[in-house]
């Protein structure tokens, strides 16, 4: 594990997941599991590693009797209408929005279903 993902589950009691591809952080809340962060080297952007990575944290999400994952876009991200609609053609849903973000669920179903 990485000094930065010490750090995180340090500060913030969330996990880091790493490896060659990019990392995920996600934090276990009391009714479901939430994506803080998911990256992915943009070497390997188009090679599934996202999807890979949804699908870890819904096996996590299920091992915790969790229904669904949530997750946020913010709206100062570079292009945050492009994740939007990436995510909603992954049958991700809108949960709610507020000033800063736009928070999504995806069922553990769904998110176990994403094509390899």
């Amino acid at each position: 594990m990485s000094h930065y993902a010490n750090y995180v589950k340090e500060l913030k009691d969330s996990t880091v997941v790493e490896d060659e591809y990019g990392f995920y952080q996600y934090k276990l809340c009391p009714q479901h599991l939430f994506i803080e962060e998911l990256y992915v080297d943009s070497r390997y952007r188009g090679f599934r590693e996202a999807k890979r990575y949804i699908r870890e944290m819904a096996k996590i999400a299920k091992d915790n009797d969790y229904t669904y994952l949530m997750g946020a876009i913010a709206i100062t991200n570079k292009n945050p209408l492009k994740l939007l609609s990436l995510y909603l053609r992954n049958n991700c849903k809108l949960h709610s929005t507020d000033r800063n973000y736009i928070y999504l669920t995806i069922n553990i179903e769904d998110a176990e279903a994403l094509e390899a």
